[in-house]
């Protein structure tokens, strides 16, 4: 009588041959997942691969090693992140600060929420503390960080030039504005249908009107 071949013993098929910028693509998505969802310890070559859909051999095809795949991984959410900041900001901000700043705070501070809303795992990898995180990421994102903060400062400055508020020191209220994005952003990312983005608008528009009236 024949007998079936046992589920443990068959060969995994072949991945279907894509090119090395899709599969790329297709390796750090899947060690995005795995790092949000179970921790950077969980993100092995073999863990990626088996989430991928190939095998190992593909994944040793791309990346030299786990560390050379994260560390890609990494600075791709940075940069995506990074051009996603850099996009909800005015046109002309950086030079002359912020002309109706209630208003462009309110199309920034949302528009940055609406982007965590719409990409929570690039924002947890940049924003939050994951499980096993290595070194080299909390540098990265202390830098990327302190670019953000510097042409937030800029704006900050020029925009209080056309105030009134003349105590307030635009370093110090760069700082507290990250912050508030930052804690805002992680509401939106862990509890997504209690903190909409809609949700921080009038609130946060109140606070600034009060400091820059």
């Amino acid at each position: 009588m024949a007998t079936s071949t046992p589920a443990a013993g068959r060969r995994r098929p072949y991945a279907p041959r894509v090119s090395e910028d899709v599969r790329r693509t297709q390796l750090l998505d899947a060690a995005l997942r795995l790092v949000v969802s179970r921790g950077h310890g969980a993100a092995t070559m073999a863990a990626i691969a088996d989430e991928a859909g190939v095998t190992k051999p593909v994944v040793y095809s791309m990346y030299a090693n786990r560390g050379d795949l994260l560390g890609a991984l990494l600075k791709r959410e940075q940069e995506l992140a990074m051009a996603q900041m850099l996009s909800i900001l005015p046109p002309g901000a950086g030079k002359d600060g912020l002309v109706d700043w209630g208003q462009s705070f309110a199309d920034i501070f949302i528009g940055f929420l609406e982007a965590v809303r719409d990409a929570p795992d690039r924002w947890r990898c940049v924003l939050l503390d994951v499980s096993g995180m290595p070194e080299e990421f909390h540098a990265t994102r202390a830098k990327i960080r302190g670019q953000i903060i510097k042409r937030l400062t800029g704006i900050v400055d020029k925009t209080l030039k056309r105030s009134t508020a003349t105590e307030v020191d635009a370093e110090v209220l760069t700082h507290a504005l990250m912050a508030v994005f930052e804690s805002s952003a992680a509401l939106v990312v862990k509890h997504p249908r209690k903190f909409p983005p809609a949700r921080f608008a009038g609130t946060m528009n109140a606070v600034i009107d009060s400091l820059l009236t």
